[in-house]
Protein backbone atom coordinates (compact mmCIF):
# COMPACT_ATOMS: atom_id res chain seq x y z
CA UNK A 1 0.00 0.00 0.00
CA UNK A 2 2.72 2.60 -1.32
CA UNK A 3 0.53 4.94 -3.20
CA UNK A 4 -0.54 8.34 -1.50
CA UNK A 5 -4.50 7.63 -2.06
CA UNK A 6 -3.99 4.21 -0.62
CA UNK A 7 -2.12 5.45 2.26
CA UNK A 8 -4.98 8.14 2.91
CA UNK A 9 -7.76 5.22 2.90
CA UNK A 10 -5.41 3.24 5.29
CA UNK A 11 -5.28 6.34 7.67
CA UNK A 12 -9.08 6.77 7.22
CA UNK A 13 -9.82 3.23 7.95
CA UNK A 14 -7.66 3.59 11.15
CA UNK A 15 -9.38 6.85 12.52
CA UNK A 16 -13.06 5.23 12.09
CA UNK A 17 -11.62 2.21 13.88
CA UNK A 18 -10.26 3.93 16.74
CA UNK A 19 -13.71 5.65 16.96
CA UNK A 20 -15.58 2.36 17.53
CA UNK A 21 -16.69 0.97 20.76
CA UNK A 22 -13.58 -1.02 22.79
CA UNK A 23 -15.75 -3.73 23.58
CA UNK A 24 -16.58 -4.67 19.56
CA UNK A 25 -14.23 -7.94 20.11
CA UNK A 26 -14.27 -8.35 16.13
CA UNK A 27 -13.03 -4.79 15.15
CA UNK A 28 -10.56 -4.04 17.72
CA UNK A 29 -8.91 -7.61 16.09
CA UNK A 30 -9.18 -6.07 12.94
CA UNK A 31 -7.90 -2.58 14.26
CA UNK A 32 -4.73 -4.49 15.59
CA UNK A 33 -4.07 -6.40 12.40
CA UNK A 34 -4.19 -2.92 10.19
CA UNK A 35 -1.83 -1.72 12.48
CA UNK A 36 0.56 -4.40 11.93
CA UNK A 37 0.51 -3.80 8.58
CA UNK A 38 1.03 -6.54 6.86
CA UNK A 39 -1.24 -8.14 4.21
CA UNK A 40 -2.57 -3.86 3.87
CA UNK A 41 -4.44 -4.83 0.82
CA UNK A 42 -6.43 -7.56 1.80
CA UNK A 43 -7.19 -6.19 5.52
CA UNK A 44 -8.41 -2.57 3.59
CA UNK A 45 -10.54 -4.58 1.57
CA UNK A 46 -12.06 -6.35 4.82
CA UNK A 47 -11.78 -2.74 6.66
CA UNK A 48 -14.37 -1.43 4.31
CA UNK A 49 -16.65 -4.56 4.46
CA UNK A 50 -16.53 -4.46 8.48
CA UNK A 51 -17.29 -0.91 8.54
CA UNK A 52 -20.27 -1.46 6.60
CA UNK A 53 -21.42 -4.62 8.56
CA UNK A 54 -21.30 -2.01 11.78
CA UNK A 55 -22.59 0.87 10.15
CA UNK A 56 -25.78 -0.97 8.62
CA UNK A 57 -26.34 -2.63 11.92
CA UNK A 58 -26.13 0.66 13.56
CA UNK A 59 -28.35 2.04 10.82
CA UNK A 60 -31.38 -0.32 11.49
CA UNK A 61 -34.39 2.24 12.19
CA UNK A 62 -37.49 -0.26 13.44
CA UNK A 63 -38.44 -0.76 16.39
CA UNK A 64 -39.61 -3.91 16.38
CA UNK A 65 -37.22 -6.38 17.86
CA UNK A 66 -37.98 -9.47 15.65
CA UNK A 67 -37.10 -7.03 12.32
CA UNK A 68 -34.10 -5.56 14.53
CA UNK A 69 -32.66 -9.01 14.90
CA UNK A 70 -34.32 -10.34 11.40
CA UNK A 71 -32.34 -7.29 10.17
CA UNK A 72 -28.98 -6.98 12.03
CA UNK A 73 -28.71 -11.47 11.24
CA UNK A 74 -29.19 -9.89 7.61
CA UNK A 75 -26.29 -7.97 7.56
CA UNK A 76 -23.88 -10.62 9.66
CA UNK A 77 -24.28 -13.54 7.45
CA UNK A 78 -23.31 -11.31 4.01
CA UNK A 79 -20.21 -10.01 5.96
CA UNK A 80 -19.61 -13.61 7.44
CA UNK A 81 -19.70 -14.59 3.65
CA UNK A 82 -17.58 -11.90 2.81
CA UNK A 83 -14.80 -13.20 5.33
CA UNK A 84 -15.73 -16.81 4.16
CA UNK A 85 -14.36 -16.21 0.56
CA UNK A 86 -11.08 -17.54 -0.31
CA UNK A 87 -9.36 -14.30 -1.39
CA UNK A 88 -10.61 -12.83 2.09
CA UNK A 89 -9.42 -15.94 4.17
CA UNK A 90 -5.76 -14.88 5.25
CA UNK A 91 -5.86 -15.28 8.91
CA UNK A 92 -5.32 -18.75 10.59
CA UNK A 93 -7.64 -19.57 13.22
CA UNK A 94 -5.44 -18.70 15.95
CA UNK A 95 -6.14 -15.11 15.54
CA UNK A 96 -9.38 -15.70 15.92
CA UNK A 97 -10.51 -13.02 13.48
CA UNK A 98 -13.56 -15.08 11.81
CA UNK A 99 -14.62 -16.22 15.73
CA UNK A 100 -14.90 -12.64 17.09
CA UNK A 101 -17.47 -12.12 14.95
CA UNK A 102 -20.29 -13.69 16.35
CA UNK A 103 -19.37 -12.19 20.63
CA UNK A 104 -19.73 -8.93 18.59
CA UNK A 105 -23.54 -9.62 16.86
CA UNK A 106 -24.28 -10.92 20.70
CA UNK A 107 -22.78 -7.46 22.32
CA UNK A 108 -24.75 -5.66 19.52
CA UNK A 109 -27.96 -7.41 20.11
CA UNK A 110 -27.41 -6.96 24.12
CA UNK A 111 -26.55 -3.68 23.87
CA UNK A 112 -29.38 -2.87 21.96
CA UNK A 113 -32.31 -4.43 23.02
CA UNK A 114 -31.38 -5.39 27.10
CA UNK A 115 -29.02 -2.22 27.82
CA UNK A 116 -32.04 0.19 27.85
CA UNK A 117 -34.29 -1.81 30.21
CA UNK A 118 -30.97 -2.41 32.57
CA UNK A 119 -28.95 0.84 32.63
CA UNK A 120 -27.67 -0.35 36.21
CA UNK A 121 -25.97 -3.32 34.17
CA UNK A 122 -23.26 -3.44 32.14
CA UNK A 123 -22.76 -4.96 28.83
CA UNK A 124 -18.94 -6.28 28.52
CA UNK A 125 -17.02 -8.43 26.35
CA UNK A 126 -13.38 -10.41 26.71
CA UNK A 127 -14.05 -9.55 30.52
CA UNK A 128 -11.92 -11.50 33.60
CA UNK A 129 -14.99 -12.49 35.61
CA UNK A 130 -14.38 -14.01 39.00
CA UNK A 131 -15.34 -17.47 39.68
CA UNK A 132 -13.62 -17.82 43.28
CA UNK A 133 -12.47 -15.69 45.99
CA UNK A 134 -10.35 -16.41 48.97
CA UNK A 135 -9.74 -14.42 52.39
CA UNK A 136 -6.33 -15.07 53.74
CA UNK A 137 -4.65 -13.89 56.80
CA UNK A 138 -1.43 -12.60 55.29
CA UNK A 139 -0.73 -8.72 55.60
CA UNK A 140 -0.24 -8.45 51.78
CA UNK A 141 -2.63 -10.16 50.03
CA UNK A 142 -5.95 -10.57 52.52
CA UNK A 143 -7.88 -11.94 49.23
CA UNK A 144 -7.01 -13.75 45.82
CA UNK A 145 -9.28 -13.96 43.14
CA UNK A 146 -9.66 -16.88 40.57
CA UNK A 147 -11.10 -15.08 37.52
CA UNK A 148 -12.30 -17.19 34.15
CA UNK A 149 -11.97 -14.82 30.87
CA UNK A 150 -15.56 -14.94 28.86
CA UNK A 151 -16.77 -14.11 25.44
CA UNK A 152 -19.58 -11.82 26.47
CA UNK A 153 -20.73 -10.79 30.20
CA UNK A 154 -23.51 -8.93 31.38
CA UNK A 155 -22.25 -7.55 35.12
CA UNK A 156 -23.42 -5.30 38.19
CA UNK A 157 -20.70 -3.12 39.27
CA UNK A 158 -20.23 -3.03 43.05
CA UNK A 159 -18.10 -0.61 45.21
CA UNK A 160 -16.05 -2.59 47.07
CA UNK A 161 -13.32 -1.34 49.52
CA UNK A 162 -11.10 -4.26 51.65
CA UNK A 163 -8.30 -2.99 53.85
CA UNK A 164 -8.62 0.34 52.63
CA UNK A 165 -7.96 -0.42 48.81
CA UNK A 166 -10.77 0.09 46.32
CA UNK A 167 -11.22 -3.36 44.29
CA UNK A 168 -12.30 -3.16 40.80
CA UNK A 169 -15.28 -5.93 41.72
CA UNK A 170 -18.44 -6.64 39.41
CA UNK A 171 -20.96 -9.59 40.07
CA UNK A 172 -21.39 -11.41 36.85
CA UNK A 173 -24.97 -11.67 36.26
CA UNK A 174 -25.44 -13.85 32.70
CA UNK A 175 -21.91 -15.01 30.75
CA UNK A 176 -20.87 -16.57 27.52
CA UNK A 177 -18.43 -18.53 26.01
CA UNK A 178 -18.74 -18.62 22.68
CA UNK A 179 -17.08 -20.99 19.80
CA UNK A 180 -18.00 -21.17 16.45
CA UNK A 181 -17.19 -25.44 16.34
CA UNK A 182 -18.09 -27.00 19.64
CA UNK A 183 -16.58 -30.68 20.50
CA UNK A 184 -17.35 -32.40 23.91
CA UNK A 185 -13.37 -31.51 24.93
CA UNK A 186 -14.66 -27.80 24.97
CA UNK A 187 -17.69 -28.42 26.89
CA UNK A 188 -15.57 -30.95 29.91
CA UNK A 189 -13.16 -27.79 29.86
CA UNK A 190 -15.87 -25.13 31.13
CA UNK A 191 -17.92 -27.56 33.19
CA UNK A 192 -15.47 -27.47 36.62
CA UNK A 193 -15.08 -23.88 36.22
CA UNK A 194 -19.09 -22.79 35.56
CA UNK A 195 -19.51 -24.64 39.03
CA UNK A 196 -16.84 -23.16 40.96
CA UNK A 197 -18.32 -19.85 39.63
CA UNK A 198 -21.91 -20.66 40.43
CA UNK A 199 -20.79 -21.69 44.35
CA UNK A 200 -19.75 -17.96 44.60
CA UNK A 201 -22.37 -16.44 42.02
CA UNK A 202 -25.47 -18.95 42.44
CA UNK A 203 -27.65 -16.99 40.64
CA UNK A 204 -25.19 -16.37 37.61
CA UNK A 205 -26.47 -17.67 34.28
CA UNK A 206 -24.28 -19.38 32.05
CA UNK A 207 -24.48 -20.33 28.34
CA UNK A 208 -22.49 -22.14 25.97
CA UNK A 209 -22.81 -20.76 22.67
CA UNK A 210 -21.86 -22.47 19.21
CA UNK A 211 -22.41 -21.77 15.37
CA UNK A 212 -21.83 -25.49 14.85
CA UNK A 213 -22.09 -28.71 16.76
CA UNK A 214 -18.84 -30.95 16.58
CA UNK A 215 -20.01 -33.66 18.67
CA UNK A 216 -22.16 -36.82 18.60
CA UNK A 217 -24.68 -34.86 20.34
CA UNK A 218 -27.27 -37.60 20.84
CA UNK A 219 -24.85 -39.64 23.22
CA UNK A 220 -24.23 -36.72 25.68
CA UNK A 221 -26.10 -35.34 28.13
CA UNK A 222 -25.65 -32.33 30.04
CA UNK A 223 -28.49 -31.29 31.55
CA UNK A 224 -26.39 -31.85 35.14
CA UNK A 225 -23.96 -29.73 33.95
CA UNK A 226 -23.66 -26.27 35.97
CA UNK A 227 -23.84 -24.69 32.44
CA UNK A 228 -27.38 -23.13 32.16
CA UNK A 229 -27.95 -23.71 28.46
CA UNK A 230 -25.94 -24.77 25.49
CA UNK A 231 -26.85 -23.16 22.15
CA UNK A 232 -26.48 -24.38 18.33
CA UNK A 233 -27.14 -21.32 16.30
CA UNK A 234 -27.02 -22.76 13.06
CA UNK A 235 -28.51 -25.79 14.31
CA UNK A 236 -25.86 -28.01 12.41
CA UNK A 237 -23.13 -30.09 12.51
CA UNK A 238 -19.59 -29.44 11.82
CA UNK A 239 -19.37 -32.36 9.70
CA UNK A 240 -22.46 -32.13 7.51
CA UNK A 241 -20.58 -27.97 6.17
CA UNK A 242 -17.37 -29.78 5.81
CA UNK A 243 -18.75 -31.68 3.13
CA UNK A 244 -20.62 -29.55 2.12
CA UNK A 245 -19.68 -25.14 2.84
CA UNK A 246 -22.03 -23.95 0.63
CA UNK A 247 -24.62 -25.56 2.34
CA UNK A 248 -24.28 -23.87 5.94
CA UNK A 249 -27.19 -22.77 7.26
CA UNK A 250 -27.95 -19.13 8.89
CA UNK A 251 -28.15 -18.52 12.25
CA UNK A 252 -31.62 -19.48 13.17
CA UNK A 253 -33.72 -16.35 13.85
CA UNK A 254 -35.94 -17.95 16.00
CA UNK A 255 -33.13 -19.62 18.23
CA UNK A 256 -31.85 -16.35 18.30
CA UNK A 257 -34.55 -14.25 19.61
CA UNK A 258 -35.49 -16.60 22.54
CA UNK A 259 -32.06 -16.59 24.15
CA UNK A 260 -32.55 -12.74 24.01
CA UNK A 261 -35.87 -13.30 25.39
CA UNK A 262 -34.71 -15.81 28.11
CA UNK A 263 -32.53 -13.24 28.90
CA UNK A 264 -34.99 -10.62 29.32
CA UNK A 265 -36.98 -12.68 31.69
CA UNK A 266 -34.32 -13.60 33.87
CA UNK A 267 -32.95 -10.39 34.70
CA UNK A 268 -36.65 -8.90 35.13
CA UNK A 269 -36.91 -12.01 37.79
CA UNK A 270 -33.78 -10.82 39.38
CA UNK A 271 -35.06 -6.97 40.34
CA UNK A 272 -36.38 -7.03 43.45
CA UNK A 273 -34.55 -9.01 46.57
CA UNK A 274 -36.56 -12.38 47.27
CA UNK A 275 -38.70 -12.48 50.28
CA UNK A 276 -38.04 -12.98 54.27
CA UNK A 277 -37.86 -16.60 55.40
CA UNK A 278 -40.69 -15.40 57.63
CA UNK A 279 -42.83 -13.93 54.63
CA UNK A 280 -41.63 -17.73 52.51
CA UNK A 281 -43.06 -20.03 55.30
CA UNK A 282 -46.73 -18.44 54.50
CA UNK A 283 -46.22 -20.13 50.84
CA UNK A 284 -45.04 -23.24 52.46
CA UNK A 285 -41.87 -22.42 49.73
CA UNK A 286 -38.99 -21.85 51.61
CA UNK A 287 -36.38 -21.34 48.25
CA UNK A 288 -38.25 -20.71 44.87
Amino acid sequence: MSNPKSKNLYKQQLDRLNDIDPNLPHGSNLKTKLLSGKQSVVLSSIADAYLNFLNGINNITTTDQTEWLKQSLSIFENYYAFLKAPENKKFSHQSDFLSSLLPELLYLSYSKIIQSAHSDLEITTQKDIIIDLSFLPYNDSSITFKPKRVDVAIVKKLDVTIGGEALDFSIPIVALEVKTNLDKNMISGVEYSVERLKRTFPLCKFYLVSELADFAYEKQNYAGTAIDEIIILRKQKRSVVRKNPKGINNVDLGLFESHINDIHEFLNSNVVTPSNLKERLSTGRLIN
